[in-house]
């Protein structure tokens, strides 16, 4: 009699060990793949971030050949520079493009803009820059993440 119970007590623990094993191979296969995609992305990020390097060496060798380029004779594609020939600032970036649109804009597309426009500006500012901007009344939030010009025209350029 108790070697029946023995032998079903060993049948469970077998029972429990395939079962660990199976959830152990599938979750080491779910490990392999997501680290098959984070090397994935490591390599887009690695290789965007060069490229964007060697663009900005590319516009920087190219304003020291061509003259007055460096001065703003030529608008870089995310519109006017600042005064002083500076790249603008992300409060600039922001108020240059909703009055562009001349129409309430979304998070969504300031963000859009700016990560073509102007990789080199971290996003991570944006809502404390968007908030601030709106209290100094450079910004209307029409609504939830919607932001327009300022209708008097008090917004310009920062």
């Amino acid at each position: 009699m108790q070697l029946r119970r023995a032998q079903a007590v060993l049948d469970g623990l077998r029972s429990f060990a395939l079962d660990d094993a199976q959830r152990l191979a599938a979750a080491k296969e779910r490990l392999t793949r997501a680290e098959e995609e984070v090397t994935a992305a490591r390599a887009a990020f690695d290789s965007a971030s060069m490229r964007a390097e060697v663009s900005q060496r590319v516009v920087h060798g190219a304003e020291e050949l061509l003259p007055g380029a460096a001065a703003g004779a030529a608008n870089p594609p995310g519109g006017p520079e600042a005064p002083e020939g500076k790249p603008m600032t992300l409060a600039q970036e922001l108020i240059s493009f909703v009055g562009r649109q001349r129409r309430p804009v979304r998070r969504a597309e300031l963000i859009e803009y700016l990560n073509s426009a102007r990789p080199d500006i971290r996003l991570s500012g944006i809502g404390p820059e968007l908030t601030e901007l709106v209290r100094k009344g450079r910004l209307v939030r029409v609504a939830s993440g919607v932001y327009a010009a300022p209708e008097s025209g008090e917004g310009g350029d920062a």
